[in-house]
């Protein structure tokens, strides 16, 4: 099976919210063109559900970018994310690399790093807008990834980049390499990589067969590897 491919897309297989309080289009063409999918949120709004909505999609690694445009959009989200019990797995998921927060000025910076949430900083003064900050972190290695016996692996939220080509992958697959590369080519049990999986089905049964699917996926792709008796390991070229 030849996996599917996005070609010269920088952003392929990145899910990036922007939260703000009135819309505009400009930053969505940018980051649209370069293979991004892009949800606005909007701040304030009388139901605050897409808020909780969008700070639980960051926690839970369906994001890979968020950009927020103020301060007091930056506080709502920190809230939304305390409300939800997201916040904690965006910390971590900001400290790693895997998500990127991005500040559209200093103060919007305060607020997240009050929250102790690494952040990146677009100042208004400066010629480099949000989406210049977007594409260089993916673009450029800024993203968390691993140099595997098929190439330099990069998760994103809606695939895997490998060896430069991005493979989509289903949410099960891209939950399972992203706990695997996380683990940095550590074993991982099937009891752990089951607590990875979104759903009901986490028995070790459900992650061998979650495991055959991501391989199908990644086609010729040996990244991979079975450890008898012990679990699975992303094929790391250096532990």
């Amino acid at each position: 099976m030849t996996p599917a491919r996005t070609l010269d897309s920088t952003l392929a297989g990145c899910a990036i919210a922007i939260v703000e309080e009135c819309s505009s289009g400009d930053l969505d063409a940018m980051l649209c063109s370069r293979g991004a999918t892009v949800r606005r949120v909007l701040v304030p709004r009388p139901d605050a559900h897409e808020l909780g909505s969008a700070a639980m999609h960051a926690g839970r690694g369906e994001a890979d970018a968020v950009i927020l445009a103020s301060a007091s959009v930056a506080g709502s989200w920190v809230e939304a994310a305390e409300r939800t019990d997201a916040l904690e797995s965006i910390r971590r998921r900001a400290g790693s690399g895997r998500l990127l927060l991005v500040a559209m000025g200093a103060g919007v910076a305060d607020r997240l790093r009050d929250a102790d949430l690494r952040t990146v900083v677009s100042d208004p003064a400066r010629p480099t807008s949000p989406a210049d900050l977007v594409i260089e972190h993916f673009g450029s290695g800024g993203a968390l990834s691993q140099r595997t016996d098929a190439g330099l692996v990069e998760v994103r939220s809606g695939g895997v980049v490998v060896d430069g080509v991005f493979v989509p992958l289903s949410r099960s697959a891209v939950a399972l390499i992203d706990a695997l590369a996380s683990a940095g080519g550590r074993v991982i049990s099937r009891e752990e990589l089951g607590g990875a999986l979104p759903g009901p089905q986490r028995t070790p049964h459900a992650v061998e067969a979650a495991v055959a699917r991501l391989r199908d996926a990644l086609g010729q792709r040996a990244l991979v590897h079975t450890v008898v008796k012990r679990g699975y390991r992303l094929a790391v070229s250096e532990i």
